[in-house]
């Protein structure tokens, strides 16, 4: 009897521990209870590090990328060397110049944002809007400031008159016969000439350092010129590099139309932002910045989308569009026009150079080309 007492009580065991070893496997095999929405949370801003790291780091190389002409300059104590646009072997301009020539209204609005003062100046009214518009302030009003003439244009300088004020430097663009009209009197009287003409935001970043050195402002560069580097290297970053837009930038005047190539300042924004310049087909010379068109090259080119720049106003450049291509059934028909893709752009950033505002140019036409970047 005892034996299968025994015996009972043994195989009640195995059967319990067997059940126990069956209830530990189930619990085990049981579904994890699902995540919260924090840990959801984090793994989805986990997933989107990367992408962002990979931005940033885009970003950096197109920061580096812009600033390659101004890691070309070189600063001492004492000057400042650097290429300028005259074809010249580099040049030095010593330090802290005192009276100062510049003759062209974007290039007076850089030197003043650099830390300089014009002492002599170009008016017209133009110019006066401009300083105005970038300075917030008439310069050529200023005590001591001399106007010695109301255009950029050297054609219609008097040389004379601006050499008999003495200038120690003469700041003046390579377009509109300016070098060329002022070098060789500045030169034969002792004085240096600094030629420059600059498109996109590269050129502006080392512009903005060769002027902040001589004046001897260098930190004007780190506070102002590099944010706005950081900002436009934030936006290129962005821009998507395929089935990219075919674009044409037109200039409209009179008697004509321009559409504006690679070397232009719009040109350079176009492609810095993966934008395929229809017109770069148009001209072999890598230095012109504008060619002759018409209506049948335009519609050859076939662009998705037209920005129209603006000299004077953009009703003067509307009314030149619709005295050249307002009749026209071909600029009707084309795909730009039919999907409402005609830009016409502020000439604010798109005609002078916008210099410490490059950084709206670039966003706005980044705008216009992706919608929403």
């Amino acid at each position: 009897m005892k034996k299968k007492l025994f015996k009972a009580i043994a195989i009640l065991a195995i059967m319990m521990l067997a059940l126990s070893g069956c209830a530990d496997k189930n619990t085990a095999q049981e579904p994890k209870e699902p995540k919260t929405n924090t840990e959801t949370k984090n793994d989805t801003e986990a997933e989107k590090e990367p992408a962002a790291n990979a931005e940033d780091d885009k970003a950096a190389g197109i920061l580096t990328n812009l600033l390659s002409s101004a890691n070309e300059v070189t600063v001492s104590d004492t000057e400042v060397t650097f290429l300028d646009d005259s074809g010249r072997e580099p040049i030095s301009i010593k330090k802290n110049p005192q009276k100062v020539a510049v003759l062209y209204g974007s290039h007076a609005c850089l030197w003043v944002e650099a830390g300089g003062e014009v002492k002599i100046g170009i008016g017209g009214e133009g110019a006066i809007e401009l300083y105005n518009e970038q300075i917030g302030r008439n310069i050529l009003e200023e005590e001591g400031v001399v106007t010695v003439a109301t255009s950029s244009s050297g054609k219609t300088w008097d040389v004379e008159k601006i050499l008999a004020e003495q200038p120690d430097l003469i700041i003046c663009s390579t377009a509109m016969s300016g070098y060329a009209t002022i070098s060789g009197p500045a030169e034969a009287a002792g004085i240096p000439v600094i030629a420059l003409t600059y498109s996109g935001v590269g050129d502006y970043l080392k512009w903005s350092k060769v002027f902040s050195n001589i004046n001897n402002k260098p930190e004007l560069f780190d506070e102002v010129a590099m944010n706005v580097a950081k900002d436009v290297a934030n936006t290129l970053a962005k821009a998507p590099t395929e089935n990219n837009p075919r674009v044409l930038s037109i200039l409209p005047q009179t008697d004509g139309a321009k559409a504006n190539l690679a070397a232009s300042d719009m040109g350079v924004i176009i492609e810095e932002l993966n934008g395929i310049n229809v017109a770069s087909s148009l001209s072999t010379d890598s230095k012109a910045t504008r060619v002759d068109i018409d209506i049948e090259t335009i519609f050859a080119q076939t662009p998705e989308i037209i920005m129209i720049q603006s000299i004077a106003s953009e009703e003067e450049a509307r009314a030149n569009m619709e005295a050249l291509f307002g009749d026209s059934p071909v600029w009707a028909s084309l795909d730009a026009v039919k999907n409402d893709k005609v830009y016409y752009m502020p000439k604010n950033l798109f005609h002078n150079r916008p210099n410490r505002q490059y950084n709206e140019a670039y966003k706005m036409m980044a705008e216009i080309l992706y919608h929403g970047l």
